[in-house]
């Protein structure tokens, strides 16, 4: 029986290309990301249309009192049906494309107020990766030189007439959301009047609360604070004293949440973003850990 042939938008090119010191971000768009974007269904014209480099009215995202300036706007901007869809940014072959600065800028800009769309992609070239604004880790990650693997992976997720329809239920972190900013790098952050209305309890010695929070944008995120025993001690005056004796005195194995009858305590809260990612059947969080309650 004679095997079928993957179909391969950009057969025939030279990858040793990529070593060549004068191949740089732009030819990695015109050479590589354009013919596989027209292979999957986008064109310049609607209604599945590529939009290039489109500028921000106001290039910032808010968090709080801190403005993050947006330096970099990704190169294709995809729009299903008058409806922008996804983001795809290029760069040079020696870029890095899973973490740092340029995956910050692309997630900045996919989240925009006059953006806001669910999927983001960077392209050096050597590599394609593909990210939800809800997760931590890629939605597709592959080697360039083997697309042909990977296409159908790619058409399922982000051609038109799948990138609207994708399912994607995981709740929105906040944590995550100041990490894909780069605003884990702060040691303290200022939340003012943070509702609590439950403490559980981690084990002997940590505990944990959350919260919602709604940007200027209009999104809503889930946020998660977790503390130790002294900074518990902190919340003495700010929420019941039998709240905090009972908690206290409960033992790892009997623990369970502290709910108030008394509705939501405001409490002043510097914390910093955590480093170890939580994930359970409904989804993927980072808590943020509790400096002190102010």
């Amino acid at each position: 029986m004679k095997l079928e042939k993957s179909f391969n938008p950009i057969e025939g090119f030279d990858f040793e290309l990529l070593n060549d010191p004068d191949f740089k971000e732009d030819s990695v768009r015109e050479e590589l990301i354009l013919p596989i974007i027209k292979s999957i269904g986008y064109s310049t014209k609607k209604p599945y249309k590529i939009i290039r480099s489109k500028a921000l009215n106001h290039p910032f995202v808010s968090v709080g009192s801190a403005r993050k300036k947006i330096t970099c706007i990704p190169d294709y901007l995809f729009e299903v049906n008058e409806k922008y869809a996804w983001v795809l940014e290029a760069k040079g072959p020696n870029e890095n494309i899973l973490s740092g600065k340029h995956v910050e800028q692309a997630y900045s800009y996919a989240i925009h107020s006059e953006i806001r769309v669910p999927l983001f992609s960077l392209c050096n070239g050597k590599e394609l990766v593909l990210f939800h604004i809800s997760r931590e880790k890629p939605l597709l990650h592959f080697n360039m030189r083997l697309l042909p693997q990977y296409l159908s992976s790619l058409e399922r997720l982000v051609s038109p007439k799948n990138v609207l329809t994708a399912d994607f239920t995981l709740a929105k972190d906040f944590g995550l959301h100041l990490k894909r900013l780069g605003f884990h790098k702060f040691e303290h952050l200022i939340f003012p009047a943070v509702p609590i209305s439950f403490i559980a309890q981690l084990d002997n010695n940590q505990f944990t609360t959350g919260s919602s929070t709604t940007t200027e944008d209009g999104d809503t995120y889930a946020v998660s604070l977790d503390f130790g025993i002294e900074t518990l001690n902190q919340l003495k005056g700010k929420i019941p004293d039998k709240a905090i004796e009972l908690l206290l005195h409960r033992e790892a194995k009997t623990r369970k949440n502290f709910q108030f009858t008394d509705g939501n305590f405001l409490v002043n809260v510097d914390c910093r973003v955590g480093t170890e990612l939580q994930e359970n059947q409904d989804e993927i969080f980072l808590p943020f850990i509790v400096n002190r309650f102010l």
